[in-house]
């Protein structure tokens, strides 16, 4: 009986290197299309790689196909599940704070994006293009806002002091970050400046 319990354990372990394999080339050749935008014929390929198992990759680049091709609710999904895997990662919310946008949930996107900017700043890499685009999302979100203040609850399910005051509290956050980015780098040039005067 051992014998064909082992059997069956080898037969698994067979399988699961199959879907492995398969998964990875479905991914492969779904990356390639998405790169060169034949976004539902990549859909096909990251539909297939996703029925293998859970793979972070295949679902958030599902989500950008998704994206490009209007389904946003689709791609919702995929990045909650993105999300799910992996919370600490900006970027995401970001993506999802797009789909959100799209889809008129105004109070789903700017808390996306409250969150990017809280995860951005715990992140070592600072980069002000994404600054840049968040600041620019917010302050279009704002003026949307502004000029819906008296039925903003009506439409969006959220009162007005609440969203402006979620609002204003990201882009103060934004300012931070700057802040902090231009004193790291003073700091920075000062010890290199530094360093270079003591070697000559």
């Amino acid at each position: 009986m051992k014998w064909f319990v082992n059997l069956g354990i080898l037969f698994k372990s067979k399988v699961s290197e199959q879907n492995l394999h398969l998964e990875n080339i479905d991914l492969e050749k779904g990356k390639e299309l998405y790169l060169s935008s034949r976004f539902n014929e990549a859909l096909s390929y990251l539909d297939n790689a996703a029925d293998s198992g859970f793979n972070s990759t295949v679902y958030e680049l599902r989500a950008k196909c998704f994206q490009k091709l209007d389904y946003h609710y689709r791609a919702i999904e995929d990045f909650d599940k993105v999300i799910e895997d992996n919370p600490l990662e900006f970027s995401y919310y970001y993506s999802r704070a797009i789909s959100k946008n799209a889809v008129a949930d105004l109070s789903g996107q700017i808390e996306d994006l409250h969150n990017c900017i809280y995860y951005y700043r715990k992140n070592k890499n600072i980069e002000n293009s994404i600054l840049k685009n968040l600041e620019t999302d917010l302050i279009i979100a704002r003026n949307y806002v502004e000029g819906l203040k008296n039925s903003i609850a009506s439409v969006h399910n959220i009162s007005y002091p609440e969203i402006k005051n979620l609002i204003g509290e990201c882009l103060i956050q934004i300012k931070k970050i700057r802040i902090q980015s231009r004193r790291f780098k003073t700091i920075r040039n000062r010890g290199i400046l530094l360093g270079s005067q003591g070697l000559s």
